[in-house]
């Protein structure tokens, strides 16, 4: 049987910025599976579940510890971009890196950009959750 990945869980989606961010993380990137579900914990120790939505939904967290300054500026340009990803408000299309998915994706966290110390002429973006909506067609 194949790999399982997050697009055989996710509905096909346009993005609402037609841009594809393909800059590879140098870092592991936790992937977190979830749905839209209530968890109720009775003093009895008995657990009840109302599942609001039977859609799954996933979070990446990447990161970039070096850059040089255009992929870096690319990065903070898409976040901060009224008509890019306008922080946190529009999907844009992430290639996976290690897959053959393109996934749409929003920021769900403030971009943070840091000096490489050592290394003048790179910045570092810390940990960044992207909200995994759908994949491309």
């Amino acid at each position: 049987m194949a790999e399982k990945t997050m697009a055989d869980y996710l509905p096909v989606k346009t993005a609402d910025y037609n841009y594809t961010l393909n800059i590879t993380p140098q870092r592991v990137m936790p992937e977190e599976g979830d749905k839209k579900q209530i968890v109720h914990e009775y003093d009895d120790g008995d657990i009840s579940v109302v599942t609001v939505s039977n859609a799954s939904r996933f979070d990446v967290t990447v990161q970039w510890t070096v850059l040089d300054f255009a992929d870096a500026g690319t990065i903070m340009d898409l976040w901060h971009d009224n008509n890019k990803a306008n922080g946190r408000a529009r999907t844009f299309y992430w290639q996976h890196p290690l897959e053959t998915n393109v996934y749409v994706v929003r920021f769900m966290q403030p971009l943070t950009r840091v000096d490489a110390a050592g290394l003048p002429d790179h910045k570092e973006i810390q940990r960044i959750r992207l909200r995994v909506e759908g994949k491309q067609a």
